[in-house]
């Protein structure tokens, strides 16, 4: 160990030995993240009426309140006056002024149990009451519209003695709770590591003496924030750390290149890794993007009741990777270039990421980083170093040598305080020897959490009335079915989708259509046969709606299916003025399902894509619900294609579900505009599919700072955008094992028709 790395690891035991609050910040963060979800279950608070209200209601009557009887029991603010106080805190420097000027002391926040929550708001009410009988204790926000474009205006008879400008601050903070608003921000694991980066990072300000404008990751805002909501103890312990009180400067969000923030950002990066060896940013802390635009519920029939209950699919637990490659040493002395090559354990054999190349030299550097997500399962991240021959025909003969090798589990990841590893990683080699290189490596991950459920449709044969595979000769026909299988992302058979077309001559009548979902795989009377019959469980059926009275010319504008047992409609409607009226489907849902639902043209919230054209859109639909408890403004819980057949659905959504809305899109679509399907009687059975250990989804990368990317791994990244007929080619055959990873922003070319084609998926 050279004398930078002791000063490094002096530093950051300096850092932690600072005792903040009392030992522990994570309890104070925990019940920040409750109530900032409890705020942001009321847009109205960020700006608008509500607003004004709201500090008019904090000055009047919840400061003054907190100053006479804050001593003889903790308080608890209403939510408008609470959201406004966390505002204020949020510039320790301002509310302490503002309290001195107003009162003549700091008024403190003392920290409350949740348990103690109920008892302190009933004593706070009829304190409320006594002292303020004209001002009730709640404020209703639900008679306030939430309006982006309102300017607020003050009234002129409005006096006002607070100096900060807490309008603004309300305004630059509503986006924060997006930002800290994934589950793994309540994992303690987690949070301890935030705790730990926070002190490190309190200290990077004593190191630089206060010169630079360093800019936290949000992991490491989140506890400063909770440490801030308390202003007696954030004084004290920052007057004993640092000598004086940090200003929290909210003020910069321009993340521009070459902006203040932007440069304090990649300052504070350079002087993190010079004063403690490791890289700052960090996997799950680091800026999502603006939030997605809300998606207001419409005023269809709410809708009631619960999804449909099946056997569940298999789970997916997956967490977030942060890899950073920086230097070797110990290298051989040998000629050519050197690389790092990423690959995973298990589950996606086709995965490898690589850095540029670099001249083999001692003391190397490269500062390579990618950021992806990866289904836990994959076990661990295997790591190689390469050397290219400075020979060009050696090369094309040989390859490139493995200078040496290693494996970093993620269990072992997960075991670490900080969740994460950063320091020099031993290489090993098929021939052992006694100086192998070392890598400084670092990585971090986020604890695992449930994924969502992978799933693709994709063509199979038409199946007779019994499930049969085939349509049997011309004299002995039995119906004939639109068939479809549905993958998850182990390539296993899960649904058998059939919808009923003609009676074998005939096209089925529009009051008889309907949709069967069988649960399972395909089902084979032998080991040899490949004849498969659909599985007999049957869990849910649609049928379509008509009358018997409705015209050529409205069949064709509309179509209206009901399922869950007649309990549930939806209805696909057309324009009659867009001819691209595919890519803008007027979709209606009402009845029995498990909540108030909406189905939305295009990727939408956490699906949204900034900047995707209409035609991008084409397809997309977004499942939103508005009866869940940690959303009742809506969330996304189900992303689905119905031209190409793939979605992606939460474990808290009704996969049924998800899959009768695209079938009957599909179908609708493909009746309304009169599309023809013809078989082909001689087609044979494919053979039968061979689950693999690969699985596609297992790696979405999110990142990759130049370097390259194994072309194996190309038609991942438009899993989602790629015709059905291209995608089961590549995947669904029994000697491709080409499976595992996702990303976004590489482009393949498919020469296939694929508008033609990808109505062949319908019904």
């Amino acid at each position: 160990m050279d004398r930078a790395e002791d000063l490094q690891l002096h530093n950051w035991g300096s850092a932690q030995a600072a005792m903040l609050f009392g030992g522990s910040l994570i309890p104070a963060a925990l019940q920040l993240l409750r109530f900032l979800r409890d705020v942001d279950q009321h847009p109205c608070l960020y700006r608008g009426p509500a607003v004004s209200h709201a500090i008019r209601r904090y000055e009047k009557f919840w400061l003054p309140l907190l100053n006479q009887h804050n001593a003889t029991s903790p308080l608890h603010p209403p939510l408008d006056c609470a959201w406004i106080w966390h505002v204020h805190r949020l510039n320790p420097i301002a509310y302490a002024r503002d309290c001195e000027l107003l009162f003549g002391r700091l008024l403190d926040a003392s920290f409350k149990a949740c348990d103690d929550k109920v008892s302190s708001v009933d004593f706070t009410r009829r304190l409320w009451d006594e002292c303020f009988p004209e001002e009730s204790y709640d404020l209703d926000l639900s008679r306030f519209q939430y309006d982006s474009q309102w300017v607020h205006h003050m009234n002129p008879e409005e006096v006002r003695n607070i100096e900060y400008n807490l309008e603004d601050a309300v305004m630059r903070q509503q986006g924060f709770f997006y930002q800290v608003s994934q589950s793994h921000f309540e994992d303690e694991r987690f949070l301890e590591a935030a705790q730990q980066r926070y002190k490190a990072f309190l200290h990077l300000f004593k190191i630089t003496e206060f010169k630079v404008f360093l800019v936290p990751t949000y992991d490491i805002d989140l506890m400063w924030h909770a440490h801030q909501l308390h202003p007696k103890a954030y004084l004290q312990d920052l007057t004993e750390l640092l000598g004086r009180v940090l200003e929290h400067d909210d003020s910069d969000f321009d993340r521009s290149p070459g902006q203040k923030l932007d440069k304090g950002f990649h300052e504070t990066c350079e002087l993190w890794l010079q004063n403690y060896g490791d890289v700052y940013e960090r996997a799950g802390a680091m800026y999502r993007g603006l939030p997605p635009a809300p998606i207001l519920p419409s005023h269809q029939i709410p809708a009631v009741g619960t999804p449909i209950d099946f056997v569940p699919l298999t789970p997916r637990e997956v967490l977030q990777v942060y890899v950073t490659i920086l230097r070797v040493q110990n290298l051989p002395k040998k000629k050519g270039d050197i690389r790092v090559r990423l690959k995973l354990e298990k589950k996606c054999s086709s995965f490898k990421l690589e850095t540029f190349s670099v001249p083999l030299r001692e003391g190397a550097v490269w500062k390579h980083t990618w950021t992806f997500q990866a289904e836990k399962s994959t076990e661990a991240l295997k790591i190689e170093l390469l050397r290219r021959h400075s020979s060009i025909l050696t090369q094309m003969m040989e390859g490139s040598d493995v200078l040496g090798y290693t494996s970093v589990c993620w269990e072992y990841l997960l075991s670490m305080p900080t969740l994460s590893l950063c320091g020099w990683l031993p290489l090993t080699r098929w021939v052992s020897q006694s100086n192998c290189p070392s890598l400084y490596v670092c990585i971090s991950l986020t604890p695992p959490e449930l994924g969502p459920h992978l799933l693709r449709i994709i063509n199979s044969l038409p199946t007779d009335d019994e499930g049969r595979m085939g349509m049997g000769s011309f004299f002995d026909r039995r119906g004939c079915w639109l068939t479809r299988t549905v993958l998850d992302h182990s390539n296993k058979e899960v649904f058998i989708i059939r919808a009923r077309f003609s009676d074998g001559f005939t096209r089925t009548p529009e009051a008889q259509k309907c949709i069967y979902i069988h649960q399972g795989g395909w089902e084979y009377k032998n080991s040899h046969s490949r004849t498969g019959y659909a599985p007999a469980a049957v869990v849910a059926v649609a049928h379509q709606v008509v009358t018997g009275q409705e015209s050529k010319r409205e069949l064709s504008k509309q179509r209206c299916w009901c399922f869950f047992g007649n309990t549930s409609e939806l209805l696909v409607r057309a324009s009659d003025v867009d001819s691209n009226w595919d890519l803008r489907l007027d979709l209606e849902l009402h009845g029995n399902l498990g909540g108030q639902v909406r189905l939305v043209c295009g990727r939408k919230l956490d699906y949204e894509v900034k900047g995707a054209t209409e035609e991008e859109e084409g397809g997309f639909v977004t499942v939103i619900r508005y009866n869940l408890a940690d959303a009742p403004l809506g969330k996304a819980t189900a992303l689905f294609n119905w031209r190409t057949g793939a979605m992606e659905v939460s474990p808290q959504e009704s996969v049924v579900l998800i899959l009768l809305f695209s079938s009957i899109i599909s179908r609708s679509v493909l009746d309304m505009k009169h599309i023809t399907v013809n078989f082909n009687s001689r087609r044979r059975p494919p053979p039968r599919s061979v689950k693999t250990s690969d699985e596609w989804g297992s790696v979405i990368v999110r990142t990759a700072e130049g370097g390259r990317m194994a072309k194996t791994m190309a038609p991942f990244y438009m899993w989602w955008g790629m015709s059905a007929l291209v995608w089961s080619t590549v995947f669904y055959t029994p000697s491709n094992t080409m499976f595992g990873a996702l990303g976004t922003g590489l482009l393949i070319t498919c020469t296939i028709m694929w508008f033609e084609e990808s109505y062949l998926l319908l019904g």
